[in-house]
């Protein structure tokens, strides 16, 4: 990297930060690629009890998390991991996982390296009116119109590739 395209320094508070809701998450951005030139990027979630993630591999992108409040049980291969407040869990590009929150909720820290998949969630979002859970009545993405965007995000940004294998299931 030289000295043109070096990221810059920056701070983002979540309360400042672009807030979404998407999948009954809140999906706060803290760091998108496009600040930190595609290195990584930082999302806080807030979470409801149950599934959260169904089993899926980054081909591309490491992803890291660490919970603020809460847990979670975080299935990684045929490891399962219990996770509290305090705990960091990484799962290296090209791993299978998935995870659940044990807890009413929880709030993690959610990283990938590098950057990119943070444009997944903008683009099959809707902007969050609060930086609470989004209603029970909202709706899930449509799933036709959200795979067109994902596309069109992954021609972008390669590291965003996810291969879902199926329903949440242990």
């Amino acid at each position: 990297m030289n000295a043109q395209n070096k990221p810059q320094s920056f701070q983002v508070n979540i309360a400042e930060g672009r807030a979404y809701w998407n999948a009954g998450i809140l999906w706060i951005m803290l760091a998108t690629a496009e600040d930190t030139d595609g290195q990584y990027s930082c999302m806080e979630e807030l979470l409801p009890h149950g599934p959260a993630a169904p089993p899926h591999i980054h081909e591309a992108a490491d992803e890291t998390f660490y919970v603020l409040e809460g847990e979670a049980t975080f299935f990684v291969e045929d490891q399962l991991i219990k996770a509290t407040a305090g705990s960091f869990v990484a799962i290296p590009r090209g791993t299978k996982h998935a995870f659940q929150i044990d807890s009413e909720t929880a709030r993690l820290l959610n990283t990938y390296v590098p950057a990119g998949f943070e444009y997944t969630i903008m683009a099959t979002a809707v902007p969050a009116e609060t930086r609470t859970l989004p209603p029970a009545s909202m709706p899930f993405p449509d799933l036709e119109q959200a795979n067109q965007a994902i596309e069109q995000v992954t021609k972008k940004y390669p590291a965003a590739k996810t291969i879902n294998l199926g329903d949440f299931t242990r």
